[in-house]
């Protein structure tokens, strides 16, 4: 799943209650109300969403797994089935690591950029990647997938 879009409509949802939400909620919001999945896809986007953590389960409601508040959601955002379940590996590596900052609520994304590049100034032998990871793991974000990845790259 492409999960930069699922937390848009994660944070849609969550903008409108405090506490958690039920599957009707999710049905009300993004299908009736804003039109962006149709009613048949939201157990999917659901169940999906559980499965990469991006909502938890407690006590029958779903709550998202991150802070809403770093999410922004343009006015004009649409989002069609194809592309929220494609995956989003085709985006580069430092975009989904700028994303997961942004998302985790604990910096911006410029902020995690002005952090890389004053690691870099001092170092000579690590490329830029190497040092988001660094920024990442030190303001306590899971970096593991990025890790691996970079890894493989090698």
């Amino acid at each position: 799943m492409n999960k930069d879009l699922a937390r848009k409509l994660i944070a849609i949802v969550a903008s409108k209650k405090a506490d958690g939400y039920s599957k009707s909620d999710f049905t009300n919001i993004l299908s009736f109300k804003r039109s962006l999945l149709p009613p048949d896809n939201i157990d999917r986007f659901i169940s999906v969403s559980l499965e990469d953590k991006l909502i938890v389960e407690k006590n029958g409601k779903y709550v998202p797994n991150f802070s809403t508040e770093g999410v922004i959601v343009p006015l004009d955002f649409s989002v069609n089935a194809d592309e929220l379940f494609s995956e989003a590996t085709e985006k580069p590596l430092i975009d989904r690591m700028l994303e997961a900052a942004s998302a985790s609520g604990k910096m911006t994304k410029k902020e995690a950029i002005i952090r890389a590049k004053e690691l870099l100034s001092g170092m000579q032998f690590i490329d830029f990647e190497t040092a988001m990871i660094t920024v990442l793991s030190d303001s306590g974000i899971d970096v593991s997938p990025f890790v691996s990845e970079k890894e493989n790259s090698f």
